[in-house]
């Protein structure tokens, strides 16, 4: 390995002092309460539930998917994504396709991130008791 290589597996594996993982600890709470104040704007109808993004190339890709002669592959690809989640899909419809691929993403580049979303969902949950 060349030294800017090992320099930069450094920086990514460096685990920072106690005062970055307080700061750390807070950002998350911060962004935990952010989430899940959107929560409930959504159950209040005070925001939309939808998504949306502009990506033709994507969106012809999806489409291909919705297609019944493709019905195998996009039974591969959501059973694929379902096992990377640890869930089980049945023929998922568009949203659902678009939501598990959207998880998977985001599991994969920020899964610290995410995890303040399954806290802040529980907490929603545990208000209903």
């Amino acid at each position: 390995m060349a030294d800017d290589e090992l320099e930069e597996l450094r920086e990514r594996t460096d685990r920072g002092s106690r005062l970055d993982t307080a700061s750390g600890e807070a950002d998350s709470t911060e962004f935990r309460e952010s989430i899940a104040a959107h929560l409930d704007e959504i159950d209040a109808g005070d925001r939309q539930k939808t998504l949306s993004a502009w990506d033709g190339p994507l969106a012809a890709f999806v489409a291909a998917l919705e297609e019944d002669q493709h019905a195998d592959r996009r039974e591969a690809i959501a059973n694929a994504l379902g096992e990377e989640l640890g869930v089980d899909v049945d023929d998922p419809k568009k949203s659902e396709l678009l939501a598990l691929t959207l998880r998977v993403g985001f599991q994969e580049v920020a899964g610290e991130d995410l995890e303040a979303l399954r806290e802040a969902l529980r907490e929603d949950a545990a208000k209903g008791f």
